[in-house]
């Protein structure tokens, strides 16, 4: 017996090592930033919570997206509460989440590998896989590890039930419930599960009990209609009361696979062999995989297919496991209509169990073979460069400036990275650095105003009015509804004596935006420049109510009492 097996043996141990290392590896995170789309996440829930619990149950998990996501939201809303809103207590829960689905890995395989040592050597492989620290790393990244955790917890529930311990039932209902809020993939729970019980021997007589008589579909019937009312409920909360949808809105900015449904499943070849690549090669890793990467090259194509080859080694459960990566992955391989990057290493977090089952039963077939030490010492070998490989990746997310500074040299070529590094580099205090990658945003696409309106804003601030003016209205032009574009426009114009067209800018940004402070200030201003009193006296008035503190600094700008 080898020292895993021994190890596997002990399952407490077993379970505390599982658990320990995935959180040991992603230990530098906890003195990582809120980065990406954390601020904004973090805004809504705020937002939300404070209309009250009601609002923070319905509420979109990013605005404009469809997104029904409650458990995530609660989740965070009590980080934000207890932490006082620091990262430190936001990334430690999400460290702690995925420890916990790495236990539950080890829990599952153990009862369908029917091997402890295979179960140990597959939950280690979840436990450090690289591909895991966008989900780990990122705190909006929290959806998956919920829908992991509460979908493999389900999963370990309902094998309970099939085994004969009748009170695992409703748990396995309750806690597939929860998935079901925590993300949308969980709505394919029942078809994993179904594929799962085609292909493994749930029922073994060796656990004692008398095997079912009936056809194998009839013994599927119970529990597939309790999980389509499950479903069923889920959906109607969501629709129902909530008001969302599936996530459609989050497609209205439209797909960078294609807008129509056979465009985008023109992809799904090479989305699926870079998903094997990053399954069974992750590297390198890129946070924003872009368009440019969607033709495969041949190291990507032969990882894929050795992939599949290592799954075809693994027999019935390597089946099993291919099934599980394939259903869980349906949704990001063109099915969906998905904003964003047209993949992602965060969308393998639950199908990646799967891969670790596939690992688990090839560990059984060689140790079976007689090769146990072979098996375990490969094991540890690949445990090793792989938790080698995500310690290394961790500090990338550290802040905005190192995660955008890594994606602009992995997609060059993506004008929505190019801007975030700018945004980013900003923040950072690097001017320079700022508005070169504005520009080659810009240069990229010319009518995305975002980037037009924060490099004017940037040649503004450095005394470039003429430049900044032309850039600001092409930003006006390229989206009119944009309440900051025409305040700025408006801010240029006035700098350089344009004032008819700053004061319609400002009205105007006020009109689209009544409870924006900033161009009510400027149009007091302008109008009390103008020698226009009443007019000034009702704006300061109106940024009174809006902004106090705002309308102190204005009042005291006009009486020529601040410098």
């Amino acid at each position: 017996m080898t020292d895993l097996a021994k190890l596997a043996d002990r399952p407490r141990t077993a379970v505390a090592l599982v658990a320990v290392l995935a959180a040991l590896v992603y230990a530098g995170t906890l003195g990582h930033a809120l980065v990406w789309d954390d601020a904004n996440v973090l805004a809504g829930v705020r937002a939300a919570a404070a209309r009250g619990a009601g609002a923070l149950l319905g509420a979109e998990f990013l605005p404009d997206t469809g997104y029904h996501r409650p458990v995530v939201l609660l989740s965070l809303r009590l980080d934000d509460l207890l932490g006082g809103g620091a990262p430190l207590l936001f990334h430690l829960t999400n460290v702690l989440l995925h420890a916990l689905a790495s236990a539950l890995t080890l829990l599952l395989l153990r009862a369908w590998l029917r091997h402890a040592a295979a179960a140990l050597a597959g939950a280690l492989l979840f436990a450090v896989h690289p591909a895991h620290v966008e989900s780990v790393a990122f705190v909006s990244g929290r959806t998956d590890l919920w829908v992991a955790a509460l979908g493999l917890a389900a999963a370990l529930a309902w094998t309970a039930w099939r085994r004969g311990a009748r009170r695992a039932g409703p748990a396995a209902i309750l806690l597939f419930l929860a998935s079901l809020f925590a993300k949308e993939s969980a709505y394919l729970l029942p078809a994993g599960l179904l594929a799962v019980s085609a292909l493994l021997p749930l029922d073994d007589p060796r656990d004692g009990r008398r095997r079912d008589p009936r056809p194998w579909w009839r013994r599927q019937a119970g529990w597939l209609a309790a999980a389509a009312l499950t479903m069923a409920a889920a959906a109607a909360l969501r629709l129902g009361v909530a008001g969302l949808g599936f996530g459609e809105a989050a497609a209205t900015a439209g797909s960078r696979l294609g807008a129509d449904l056979g465009t985008r499943l023109s992809h799904l070849p090479a989305l699926a062999a870079w998903y094997l690549r990053l399954l069974l090669l992750p590297w390198p890793l890129n946070a924003y995989w872009s368009t440019q990467h969607l033709t495969p090259g041949v190291l990507t194509w032969a990882a894929a297919l050795l992939a599949v080859g290592v799954a075809a080694l693994a027999r019935r459960r390597g089946a099993a496991g291919a099934a599980w990566i394939g259903l869980f992955l349906l949704p990001v391989l063109g099915f969906a209509p998905l904003q964003g990057a047209p993949f992602a290493e965060r969308f393998l977090y639950l199908p990646s169990f799967g891969w670790c089952l596939i690992a688990g039963a090839l560990y059984a077939r060689v140790a079976a073979a007689g090769r146990g030490r072979l098996a375990a010492g490969v094991t540890a070998v690949l445990v090793l460069l792989l938790a080698a490989a995500t310690v290394a990746r961790v500090p990338v997310w550290r802040d905005d400036a190192t995660l955008f500074t890594d994606m602009a040299r992995r997609s060059p070529a993506e004008d929505i990275v190019q801007h975030n590094l700018g945004a980013a580099l900003h923040r950072a205090g690097d001017t320079a650095g700022s508005m070169a990658a504005y520009r080659r945003a810009v240069a990229m696409a010319p009518n995305h105003e975002p980037s037009l309106r924060a490099l004017g804003v940037a040649e503004g601030a450095a005394g470039n009015f003429e430049v900044s003016f032309d850039l600001l209205r092409r930003a006006v032009a390229a989206d009119p509804r944009r309440p900051e574009s025409h305040y700025n426009y408006a801010v240029i114009a006035n700098q350089l004596g344009r004032v008819e067209l700053a004061e319609t800018h400002f009205r105007r940004a006020i009109e689209l935006r009544p409870d924006y402070a900033l161009p009510v200030a400027g149009l007091c201003e302008l109008l009390a420049a103008r020698g226009d009193a009443e007019g000034a006296r009702r704006q300061l008035a109106a940024l009174q109510r809006l902004d106090p503190r705002l309308a102190a600094d204005t009042q005291r700008r006009l009486a020529g009492t601040s410098p």
